[in-house]
């Protein structure tokens, strides 16, 4: 087995019988990978949908059902403990294949980066803009790695498996968010490279799991970051930034507290992200760092 596919389901059943679809289609041959999707909700639709698609029925592929929602770093490392590829493909659900080739092509390109850490393509969104690499760290830290590329966004990743397990796959302590980034950060540490391929390129929708913008949502989000952040900055640093972001949580909670009920969506929005900000901030500092691990 060459390739494993990882994918976590979260009510994403939709995008990923068309991801299904697109892997039918593509050129390289299906013997040569298989796919796991681990199942984050507890109920049968994504299986049905499976079985009700002839078209993928000569996909090797594998369900495994969590118990509860693990959220996404927790999911993968699932599917890859009985994954039986060299290498692994760290795929989202609402990924399209713009070429039927992309997979010979992307597993041609890392023969001929042997050592590599983690590989990915061009990600473009609906702009069809690449949201691919990134070259700062949360609240704006490169971390001493200056004019490079630190992490690459989780929606693709390869990664070797025997690499994957040295750093024991994805931090179960992010539920969701940044987990990228510090998978990213643990392998650049390796001296391992990333290495971005420029002449491929694939469709991600984005946020097909969690379509609702909402306070809860936001909360999640800025948790990960902070946890990041508490993770791998100085304490000094650390304590800098939980100062500056609470100052400015505070004045955009004010503003947007009083525009909210103007009956303009985006101000509602805005005040529940900076709402759930200042209080992941606030909470921070009240009952320390420890309340950001799941346990």
């Amino acid at each position: 087995m060459q390739l494993s596919i990882l994918i976590v389901n979260y009510n994403t059943e939709n995008y990923i019988e068309k991801f299904l679809n697109d892997l039918n289609d593509q050129t390289l041959s299906s013997d040569f990978y298989e796919v796991i999707i681990t199942n984050n909700v507890q109920n049968e639709k994504l299986r049905s949908t499976i079985l009700n698609n002839t078209k993928i029925q000569n996909l090797n592929i594998k369900i495994v059902d969590s118990e509860r929602n693990l959220g996404f770093g927790r999911a993968m490392n699932l599917a890859a403990k009985i994954a039986q590829g060299h290498q692994l493909l760290i795929a989202n659900p609402d990924l399209r294949m713009l070429e039927n080739n992309y997979l010979e092509k992307l597993l041609k390109s890392a023969e001929s980066h042997n050592n590599y850490g983690i590989i990915t393509t061009q990600i473009l969104n609906d702009d069809n803009k690449d949201t691919s690499e990134y070259r700062f760290y949360e609240f704006g830290n490169n971390l001493g790695y200056d004019n490079q590329t630190n992490w690459f966004c989780g929606a693709l990743l390869l990664i070797k498996k025997e690499i994957f397990e040295k750093v024991s796959g994805f931090d179960p302590d992010f539920f969701m968010y940044c987990e990228d980034e510090d998978l990213c950060l643990r392998i650049k540490k390796l001296n391992l490279p990333l290495v971005k391929l420029d002449e491929l390129s694939i469709y991600h929708k984005g946020g097909s799991s969690e379509p609702l913008k909402d306070y809860a949502f936001y909360h999640r989000w800025f948790k990960s970051k902070i946890l990041f952040a508490n993770k791998h900055y100085s304490s000094n640093d650390f304590k800098h930034i939980l100062d500056n972001i609470e100052n400015k949580a505070i004045k955009k909670y004010t503003l947007y507290k009083a525009l909210r009920f103007t009956g303009i969506a985006k101000y509602k929005s805005r005040y529940d992200k900076w709402n759930a900000m200042k209080d992941c901030v606030q909470k921070t500092k009240i009952e320390s760092v420890d309340w950001l691990y799941f346990k």
